[in-house]
This record gives C-alpha cells, structure tokens and sequence, in this order.
C-alpha cells in the first residue's frame, strides 16, 4: 500500500496576450460544466462549420463563462470582456491541463485495482 500515491493536478500559466492567466485543475464542483462543455465542443470541432460554432457558442456562453471563472485566475468582468474566439482557446487550454492530469492518473487508477477482489453479488 506504501507504493501508492495521489497525483496532485497542478496550476499552470499560459499567455493571454501580455497577461499571464493561471489555469486550474477543473473541480470536483465543476465536473459537470467540464464535461458538457468541452465534450460538445471537442465532438464539434472536428466538422463544425462556422454556424455550427456560432450555435454551439450561443447555447454554451454561460457554462464556458462560469467554467472559465472556475478554472482561471480571471475574474468575472474579465471572462465576461474576452473575444469567442479567446474564450474558446483559453478553454482548449483548460482541457489541456486537465488532459494531461487525467493521462497520469487514470493509468495509476488501473494500476491500483489491478488484482483487487471484486465485489461479490
């Protein structure tokens, strides 16, 4: 049991122009946001034509804004005044730190259970 670790996410910063922005791991709290907004835009990029986006931008404003202020050091006035275009990459962003995260702990994960007794019926 000694062996076995929690992975920590850690903030990372990236360049919003000539301000650097820190990037949270996404919470518990805002798991929810996470997933429905990043699953439909990353679903949609792959064929979205530019109405497509605009569609998708129109429906998910609030939860991006909110997922935006849950996982930048932005604060709300600042989410608010960003471009789509800037939104929408600092949010490819987010995904990014969270990716990597995901990508180191999920392979811990499997490595934990791996040999534990199942639950029995």
């Amino acid at each position: 049991m000694s062996e076995l670790k929690i992975l920590f996410p850690a903030d990372q910063f990236v360049m919003l122009g000539r301000r650097r922005v820190l990037v949270r791991p996404v919470r518990l709290s805002h798991l929810e946001d996470f997933g429905a907004t990043t699953g439909s835009l990353i679903a949609m990029l792959g064929t979205a034509s530019v109405e497509q986006v605009a569609t998708w931008a129109e429906r998910h404003a609030r939860p991006m804004r909110r997922l935006l202020r849950a996982t930048t050091s932005l604060n709300r006035w600042q989410v608010w005044r960003l471009p789509f275009p800037v939104a929408a990459q600092l949010l490819a962003q987010v995904v990014r730190v969270n990716a990597d995260f995901f990508g180191q702990a999920l392979p811990a994960m499997v490595r934990a259970l791996d040999g534990a007794p199942l639950p029995s019926a």
